[in-house]
């Protein structure tokens, strides 16, 4: 893999390669019974294809995979997955995931799924459709440290909420009353985040505003910007985001996994 996001510190992590093999996996929980026959041959086959595998998304991995849950509760672990998958050449993998996004919505796939709304695949669609923001967002370090500030963040017992932000672009509201640190990190991931409203047609379009005024109010009335970039696509077609129960719901699937 080449290349890596502009967003991300120039200095090279000093953390040691996590072998392939014991990287985090989307999806390591396998799928319910509640999935047609065609759904299940295009997961696993998107799952397994080489180019999936290498792009390892951090939009698929963030509420889909057991073992991201797992690395979350290490720094090393985490900043060695964030290593391998913001390593990777981004445009083929956002070209790779774009396609990938459309393939799923097919009556020869994911499509009557998708219209059941079972949560997996809907996560995945999600995951797929979101992939650019998160890539760039996920890659972000500390301009003072140069930890990931995904890291920063997932670490910090004191407080869950920084956390919550990179639900975002997965339809997910910012949970009320919650209070994310008022830190460069979370500048620049709301930086990321507000151009990638530029897309109506993402979850972004839907619950930015909101979260940035939400920001605003704790960190100040100019923090960030409280408002859509200008639009390229128009149209959206996500449907509305989440509220606080839908990151509850999040915390429960979670949970389910560790019992």
């Amino acid at each position: 893999m080449s290349g890596s996001a502009s967003t991300t510190a120039s200095s090279a992590s000093a953390v040691t390669p996590l072998p392939t093999n014991q990287l985090p996996v989307p999806f390591d929980i396998g799928f319910s019974n509640n999935i047609t026959s065609s759904c299940q041959s295009f997961m696993t086959s998107m799952l397994t294809n080489s180019t999936f595998k290498a792009c390892l998304p951090f939009s698929l991995l963030l509420q889909n995979s057991n073992s991201f849950f797992q690395a979350e509760k290490s720094v090393t672990r985490i900043t060695q997955t964030l290593d391998y998958s913001c390593a990777a050449d981004f445009p083929t993998c956002s070209k790779a995931m774009a396609q990938f996004a459309t393939n799923i919505t097919t009556a020869d796939n994911c499509k009557a799924d998708l219209a059941a709304d079972n949560p997996l695949i809907s996560y995945a669609n999600l995951g797929l459709m979101s992939y650019d923001p998160l890539y760039r967002a996920s890659c972000l370090k500390n301009p003072t440290t140069a930890a990931y500030c995904f890291a920063d963040a997932i670490t910090n017992a004191s407080n869950s909420a920084d956390g919550y932000i990179y639900f975002l672009p997965l339809n997910t509201s910012l949970v009320g009353g919650s209070q994310p640190t008022c830190s460069s990190c979370l500048q620049l991931t709301m930086n990321v985040f507000e151009a990638a409203t530029s897309n109506r047609d993402s979850a972004l379009a839907f619950d930015y505003v909101s979260a940035a005024m939400q920001v605003n109010v704790n960190c100040g009335p100019s923090f960030v910007n409280s408002s859509l970039a200008t639009a390229v696509v128009s149209g959206a077609q996500v449907s509305q985001p989440l509220s606080n129960i839908g990151i509850f719901g999040l915390v429960v699937l979670v949970a389910s996994w560790l019992l």
